[in-house]
């Protein structure tokens, strides 16, 4: 099975017809504590699995663990597994089989495969439909079939593999991860973990020395890009701060309080000396002013931003799941989800009941343009910060 992806090496002497990884998320496996850190990747140790015939399975081990091994060998022993996490999943798993940082990267292959036969957006990988993948020895299957035939002779309703055996090992941490030992009288163990996003296609690929020894075995879950763990909300939220005077974050701090208590003299002081504009980000909301005034429900507080400049049209990476992105369109989808129970609870968690019939009535205003501009506004200035929706 082939499907879309590419290939990657960081060598200068790269074969001409290998092409670079798109998001170089391998490198992970070579960086300090506090390179995963400031990418927001947090490094697990899973233990050591055991390869007494030195050959490596990667699979998912509900639905293909009888899949080949690999064609390269690793030297047979125990090698520790580490995964990678990133935005709360399994964004990669490393087995490592020696010291030392990678000097090539090769995908790996199972017989048969040629990588030479692989299109320029082609990957050779497995295939995942139980939300799983795992590492283990080329023998470890004959252990699941084995504990899978005893808890068929020993239960009366036998389900499956996983409900009846593997659920309980992963719920130990969090349906996450597990070093799972199929049989109590054998050390084959199988080291299983969530694939990323779930069900899909993955490749994984060796990492090699100069003597194109391995180093370690890669599976890359398509989680993140260039090795960075910080989501797409996570990196605006920082770039929204990071060109951020101390002043403005000061005076967006302070605007942010005026906003909340309804303090609209401040909020007007603060919006016509221009040391805060209705877009202007609010750090401690992950928002900016206009989507803040419209979450709180605050009426008087939109018409007045809206008096001060705001502009209908919203950052499109904000509100990617809005057809129209603009601010009455988010406040009209924002009534629309307070009528449903479930968020209506939530709301009332915080102390919001639906979304008013008066703030409507603003935006509604604010559209066929009825609401007048404030004599003593700022002169306008370009660019926008992006709000979390």
């Amino acid at each position: 099975m082939v499907m879309a992806a590419m290939m990657f090496s960081n060598t200068a002497s790269e074969a001409a017809d290998e092409k670079p990884l798109s998001d170089g998320n391998l490198v992970v496996v070579d960086m300090t504590a506090a390179e995963l850190q400031a990418h927001k990747i947090e490094p697990i140790a899973l233990g050591d699995v055991e390869l007494p015939s030195g050959q490596v399975v990667a699979a998912d081990p509900l639905v293909q663990p009888e899949r080949p091994a690999f064609a390269r060998k690793v030297p047979p022993g125990r090698y520790p597994v580490t995964l990678y996490k990133a935005q709360y999943r399994i964004a990669l798993a490393g087995l490592r089989f020696a010291p030392g940082k990678v000097v090539r990267w090769e995908m790996a292959t199972i017989p048969g495969q040629d990588l030479a036969t692989l299109k320029a957006d082609e990957i050779y990988g497995y295939g995942v439909d139980a939300g799983l993948g795992c590492f283990m020895d080329a023998g470890a299957n004959l252990a699941i079939e084995k504990r899978e035939a005893q808890q068929k002779a020993q239960a009366r309703n036998y389900s499956n593999y996983y409900d009846d055996v593997l659920a309980e090992d992963l719920a130990a941490n969090g349906d996450t991860y597990v070093m799972h030992r199929p049989l109590p009288d054998s050390p084959l163990n199988i080291a299983v973990f969530q694939s990323g996003w779930g069900d899909g296609f993955y490749a994984s690929y060796w990492g090699l020395d100069a003597e194109n020894k391995p180093l370690v075995l890669v599976t890359d879950f398509s989680v993140m890009t260039n090795a960075d763990g910080r989501s797409d909300y996570d990196k605006r939220h920082e770039a929204a701060i990071a060109a951020m005077s101390p002043d403005e974050r000061e005076a967006s701090r302070e605007g942010a309080e005026a906003l909340e208590k309804n303090d609209l003299p401040r909020l007007q002081a603060l919006l016509a000396s221009g040391r805060i504009r209705p877009d202007t980000y609010i750090e401690a909301k992950g928002e900016n002013f206009i989507s803040e005034a419209i979450r709180l429900d605050k009426p008087a507080v939109l018409e007045m931003l809206v008096r001060y400049g705001a502009k209908p049209e919203a950052p499109a990476a904000s509100y990617d799941w809005l057809p129209e992105k603009t601010y009455p369109a988010f406040t009209r989808w924002l009534a629309e989800r307070s009528r449903d129970p479930e968020t209506a609870r939530k709301r009332a968690e915080n102390g919001l009941g639906p979304v008013s019939a008066e703030l409507l009535d603003v935006v509604a205003r604010w559209e066929a343009g009825k609401i007048p501009l404030a004599d003593d506004r700022p002169a306008p200035q370009t660019g926008t910060q992006e709000p979390k929706p």
